[in-house]
């Protein structure tokens, strides 16, 4: 199985979570290379998808896994040559079995820019700490899902939960502009975290399945 990290950006942050699927797809074909499929009456391809992320964030830190034999000598290059446009593979991991991307990811690291410097320890010693989600219609309490808060060079970077349980950078963003100003603001996602904080390598080296 061959477990790729990749990108989206350059206009592919717009595509959604099912096409980006459809696309992975059609990426396989163009490699062509043999992949695995499911059993049953409409068999499908075996590509999983780590969760979705919010429609226009930019990523450089999302990954798929294919089920298939094929090693990863030359992988990237050739998946980068197939692949749309700002959807590009930046690291290839062979592993021996299916990993849970979608369940095994739980907190996401964002460069976040154009928010006005402030004291971080405001937004982590306030344990009701709250944002406006726009699908409850409501403010919502999420200082637990807050991992972590940090300026470095005058950028903010902010660790959230992700997966199961995610809190949406845009909508932190929108809070801490409306209470510590800033201007034009954009998010990145730069990074994820396994399980207890561990990286992929950490995370497949804990798996045995490197």
């Amino acid at each position: 199985m061959i477990l790729i990290k990749y990108t989206k950006y350059n206009g592919a942050e717009f595509i959604p979570h099912l096409d980006t699927l459809r696309h992975f797809t059609k990426t396989i074909r163009r490699m062509n290379i043999p992949i695995n499929y499911s059993q049953g009456f409409n068999p499908h391809m075996l590509v999983y998808l780590s969760s979705p992320i919010a429609l226009g964030l930019k990523s450089e830190s999302e990954y798929c896994l294919f089920d298939t034999p094929v090693s990863s000598d030359g992988f990237k290059e050739l998946f980068n040559s197939s692949s749309p446009k700002g959807i590009r593979c930046q690291e290839v991991y062979e592993v021996s079995k299916k990993v849970n991307i979608a369940c095994d990811i739980t907190s996401a690291l964002y460069e976040i820019k154009g928010v006005s410097a402030f004291d971080v320890n405001e937004v982590l010693n306030n344990l009701g700490f709250s944002v406006f989600d726009k699908r409850a219609g409501a403010e919502k309490v999420v200082r637990e899902r807050i991992k972590n808060l940090y300026f470095d060079g005058g950028v903010l970077y902010a660790e959230l939960m992700f997966g199961n349980v995610t809190l949406r950078p845009d909508y932190l963003v929108e809070k801490l502009v409306s209470v510590y100003g800033g201007s034009h603001p954009t998010v990145i996602k730069k990074d994820v975290f396994f399980l207890n904080g561990l990286t992929v390598e950490e995370y497949l080296k804990a798996q045995d399945n490197v």
